[in-house]
């Protein structure tokens, strides 16, 4: 299946060939989700460690933070992953259902992590790596299948 990338990828000798080859990777949707997420996750990684190392963190403020990278990750997703131009009521739907269900688990797993003794930063590293794997499950099998 990816004898193709491979190939293309043997042949960069110069900087056309390495043009040629992002191109051919942007081509595969599976690709394209996987940078996109490698890119939210970076957003989402560095604007939490500036939220949660300085702010004193409640239910308000977990819900302010996942409001801000929700809008951004489904954006990306939308935009960049999928490459949907249109408005899609069923799409949005879903999505609100898939980032409604993550807020919850966030959030109660944040502020349990914190009440057994987790300093707030360990309790975002732990939910973000849990969040990642449950955001990939989600999208794929059912935001925008």
């Amino acid at each position: 299946m990816y004898k193709k990338y491979i190939k293309q990828f043997l042949k960069i000798k110069d900087f056309n060939n390495f043009i040629k080859f992002i191109f051919l990777i942007l081509e595969d949707k599976k690709v394209r989700f996987l940078l996109v997420g490698a890119y939210n996750t970076a957003v989402c990684y560095i604007f939490g460690l500036f939220y949660f190392k300085f702010i004193e963190i409640n239910l308000t403020k977990i819900t302010i933070f996942n409001v801000l990278v929700t809008i951004h990750s489904f954006l990306a997703h939308k935009f960049l992953s999928f490459q949907r131009k249109k408005y899609c009521h069923k799409e949005i739907f879903r999505a609100i259902i898939s980032y409604g269900s993550m807020y919850v688990v966030s959030a109660v797993l944040i502020l349990s992590l914190i009440n057994i003794g987790f300093s707030q930063l360990n309790a975002y590293h732990i939910n973000l790596v849990i969040s990642i794997i449950l955001f990939y499950l989600l999208h794929s099998y059912f935001t925008f299948k």
